[in-house]
């Protein structure tokens, strides 16, 4: 389908290359320039850069905290600008690393944050008012003075931040994790900035929601450098994550389950069961009339058969079992089942497991039922009933900080999501704590054809969008907190699929700070073999940080720095894949092509969204089957031509992981297209028809089971095993093919 385009980026203009202009004459600087930093307790910068396994990040050692992060953006500084100015001379003396002391030397890079107490610094924070301008955490100042150059952060990660932004000024960029992918420009400019640069961060929370350890240090270096702060504390190593300003985040669906297990045994005493006596006594009431006792007869009390009264009413029975995400909530408008959970919650928080966590995901169980008895009844709707538990939850982290049980602050973030899509019905109360309690709005079931508040996208993106507005517009406005915005660019299903945001990004992410939006993740990211989806985690950063961003300058920029003379060619590549895979999630997400080839529905394409050939409705004109596949076409043609010529090793290394990712796209896109028009000529009666569409999808499922690389490279709940059965039609497909005749040997 030849359709036009809601946005076009001009990517064959003039690319762009950044030198800094200024009617000030900036001051150039050598590798004679000495790198000031703070040591704190710590011997030396070079001791603090690495000290982080010393320091207790969930303490209040800040000296020592923000001696590590700053020596370590040193580290950083003298590390790049050794490599932009590759001159000769003795390694020693080049860009030294010294320790802040009273007096500063007359050439240097001097690395501070609002509470050094150097009289010096202070002088210039109090001259330049930098505590008024600089009040977001990670903002940063860098002030050029005569041959010193001061980078103040408002904490230590503002300058982290601050050192990266240095050096991005000097035409450093950090695409890709993988694959060469940091530009160091040869023969840069060594020059201090003309005048002060005052930075704050748009969006607060920026990264990736995620709940097991998957990353590694290459990406999390990426994430530092590009200013992204959020990532989940399943990873073991979290000193250095702490290190690098990276916030980590725990929880999901799964409280209940884990300290409300029905299961689990009761852990006090209770007066009607012996065999507990060691337990303490137990504090709650217990409700006569549904005690169970040791009803299997194993000696001990669990807490079903303690409190059966905890656990969810429905149809007038109690529900024991929670089975994963899925199941019934617990009764809610039951105290003492809320308070036995925020008393393991806040254990777990300050002792246990999730003792470094800076917010808690405090989430229902995932499209589960809510209780049905008359006190839960009388709270109102799921929405009134989760934002009073997180009401509760978060009273109690107040409670342990105040007492010194908790000593740090833990925020909790709400789901706006499935049940919880519509807004309070009750005013909250009067002490909700706006501030550390936050709203998640997920909108799973999206379109990424349009724009989320394109009026046309009936079928998708209109009721997201109104509900989206229900919560941060309509009046009355019960919640007054901030809002998350939870994205699905990688959604389980896309399998990571070589899906592009480029025009969704640069419209979405400014329309939701617009209307007050101060947090965002998306959900499964790719960790490595990234292709040419980095310049989505890439563009995703840049517009968190700066959400009206010029983004058709970024991308020139990055098409010019990461492909060099094939920048023109991989720029129309770039726009043609995000067109031909924008129609991903009605492939294999929501109300999508793929159920209805499992379930053998008709007709099989039933969306004004997608049909097989190309077709343009009034409404909801999207991306079709078709269009793709001339899309995806045109893209081998471009790689092909490029692949075909001599291009240096980091070169050929960038477009050998594109071609990777090309393919899987173009692999799964084409089988999905015969697969689909065999399935069509078989309900007609046309078996030699169908036989024909079928035997041309072979060759494309056969690529597709061959891909067990890029299927690897998210969540547990985004892999799998190889490209078909990522497709999500395996069963389906194979047993079609039996009943064709024709037998697959792979």
């Amino acid at each position: 389908m030849k359709r036009k385009l809601l946005f076009h980026m001009v990517f064959f203009a003039a690319l762009i290359t950044l030198i800094s202009c200024s009617q000030n004459s900036p001051t150039l600087f050598d590798s004679s320039v000495q790198i000031v930093v703070d040591a704190g307790p710590f011997s030396s910068p070079a001791e603090a850069a690495v000290g982080e396994h010393s320091i207790d990040w969930s303490g209040d050692d800040f000296t020592a905290m923000n001696a590590c992060t700053e020596s370590f953006a040193a580290r950083e500084l003298k590390s790049f600008l050794s490599q932009l100015a590759p001159e000769t001379g003795a390694k020693k003396d080049r860009f030294e690393t010294v320790s802040l002391s009273a007096n500063l030397p007359d050439k240097a890079i001097i690395l501070a944050d609002l509470s050094q107490p150097n009289k010096e610094i202070a002088t210039l924070i109090t001259k330049k008012k930098l505590k008024q301008k600089l009040q977001n955490a990670g903002s940063f100042a860098i002030v050029p003075q005569k041959q010193q150059l001061f980078i103040i952060g408002h904490d230590r990660v503002g300058t982290l931040y601050g050192v990266y932004h240095f050096l991005e000024s000097l035409g450093v960029r950090w695409y890709d994790p993988e694959v060469k992918g940091t530009i160091i420009p040869q023969n840069a400019v060594l020059q201090f900035p003309a005048k002060t640069i005052i930075e704050q961060p748009g969006y607060y929370t920026r990264g990736f929601w995620a709940w097991e350890d998957r990353g590694n240090k290459d990406f999390y270096l990426w994430m530092a450098r590009n200013r992204m702060n959020f990532w989940t504390i399943a990873e073991p190593d979290r000193a250095f994550l702490k290190k690098l300003g990276i916030q980590l985040t725990v929880g999901g669906h799964l409280h209940f389950d884990r300290f409300l297990n029905p299961d689990s045994t009761f852990p006090f005493n209770d007066p009607r069961f012996k065999g507990d006596e060691n337990f303490p006594d137990d504090p709650y009431a217990s409700d006569s009339k549904e005690y169970r006792g040791d009803t299997n007869h194993d000696g001990r009390l669990t807490y079903f058969e303690a409190h059966p009264e905890w656990y969810g009413l429905v149809k007038g029975k109690r529900r024991r079992t929670f089975k994963g995400d899925f199941s019934t909530n617990i009764c809610t408008s039951n105290h003492d089942v809320v308070a036995e959970l925020c008393r393991k919650l806040v254990d777990e928080l300050a002792t246990g497991e999730w003792r470094d966590a800076n917010t808690l995901n405090f989430w229902p169980i995932d499209g589960g039922d809510w209780c049905e008895c008359e006190n839960c009844q009388k709270l109102g709707t799921p929405t009134d009933r989760l934002l009073l538990l997180v009401h509760q939850v978060r009273t109690a982290i107040a409670e342990a900080m105040k007492t010194g049980k908790l000593n740090r602050n833990v925020q909790v973030i709400f789901p706006i999501y499935n049940e919880t899509l519509v807004p309070p019905t009750h005013p909250l109360p009067e002490n909700f704590d706006y501030s550390n309690c936050i709203g998640t709005i997920f909108p799973i079931r999206r379109c990424y054809v349009h724009f989320l508040d394109d009026s046309t996208c009936t079928e998708f993106n209109t009721g997201i969008w109104k509900d989206f507005l229900a919560w941060v517009k309509t009046e009355p406005q019960y919640y007054k907190g901030e809002f998350f915005m939870g994205e699905y660019y990688n959604v389980s299903r896309i399998k990571s699929l070589p899906v592009l945001y480029m025009k969704i990004m640069s419209h979405d992410i400014p329309l939701y700070y617009d209307y007050g939006v101060r947090h965002c993740h998306y959900m499964h990211v790719y960790t490595r073999l990234w292709g040419m989806k980095r310049i989505n985690n890439y563009l995703f950063a840049k517009l968190l940080w700066k959400p009206h961003a010029d983004t058709k300058q970024i991308l020139a920029e990055y098409f010019n720095l990461f492909y060099g003379s094939a920048a023109q060619q991989m720029a129309h590549l770039y726009e043609r894949q995000e067109y031909a895979m924008s129609s991903v999630k009605q492939w294999k997400h929501t109300k999508p092509l793929t159920d209805r080839i499992n379930n053998d529905l008709t007709p099989l394409f039933n969306l004004q969204h997608l049909r097989l050939k190309e077709y343009h409705p009034p409404e909801n004109d999207g991306v079709d089957l078709e269009e793709s596949v001339i899309a995806l076409q045109e893209c081998r043609q471009i790689m092909d031509k490029l692949l075909a010529k001599d291009w240096p090793e980091t070169m050929r290394a960038r477009l050998a992981i594109d071609d990777e990712n090309l393919r899987y796209g173009e692999n799964t896109v084409n089988f999905y297209y015969f697969v689909a028009q065999a399935i069509m000529a078989k309900r007609s009666g046309n078996l030699q028809q169908a036989r024909k569409f079928y035997k041309k999808s072979i060759p494309y499922a056969r690529g597709l089971k061959e891909e067990t690389k890029i299927v690897q490279t998210a969540s547990s709940h985004a892999n799998a095993k190889d490209g078909l059965e990522a497709s999500r039609i395996e069963p389906t497909y194979r047993k079609l093919g039996r009943k064709l005749g024709i037998q697959l040997n792979f």
